[in-house]
């Protein structure tokens, strides 16, 4: 048998440490399997998770809209359909009637899951005749290890603003 140039030493040689070095590397593989397939489930978590909080951001702006038409439509009907025989507009939204349309609106929606503790934080008539109202609520993403996190979720904000229209 010939010597392998470079090598330095006999075939015999050279399978068992080809041999020896293969066995040191056993169990490498597997354990660089088992840290790629964590760290894709983690990135799929957190997509998983950012998307929860954006479906809950949505769902809470859409609270905020049915509550601003719901404060919009609060205006008082006395002076409104009775009128006092002028050109103007009847009647003006003032923050009360925003602010109680807006209440009464937010009780009667059913409980949107992943959303805790929805709240008013501002119930405005902005102009007489625009109602804005901006709600509050906390958001807790369902892959977050919450029992180990200490905070009570995600604080997220939504407005949204509807227009009394009147017609003379």
């Amino acid at each position: 048998m010939s010597r392998m140039p470079g090598l330095g030493g006999s075939p015999r040689r050279v399978r068992a440490l080809a041999h020896h070095l293969g066995r040191e590397e056993s169990g490498q593989t597997l354990l660089l399997g088992v840290g790629l397939i964590c760290a894709v489930l983690a990135l799929l978590f957190v997509a998983a998770s950012a998307s929860a909080v954006y479906l809950d951001l949505k769902t809470l702006t859409s609270l905020a809209d049915s509550a601003a038409a719901a404060g919009a439509d609060g205006v008082d009907e006395d002076p409104y359909y009775g009128g006092d025989g002028t050109d103007t507009a009847p009647a003006a939204l003032t923050d009360a009637q925003v602010r109680t349309g807006a209440a009464a609106d937010l009780s009667a929606q059913p409980a949107a899951v992943g959303l805790a503790g929805v709240t008013i934080v501002s119930a405005r008539a902005a102009d007489g005749q625009t109602a804005v109202v901006t709600l509050q609520a906390r958001s807790r993403p369902p892959f977050l290890p919450w029992g180990i996190i200490p905070a009570e979720g995600f604080t997220i904000t939504a407005t949204g603003s509807a227009r009394m229209t009147t017609t003379q």
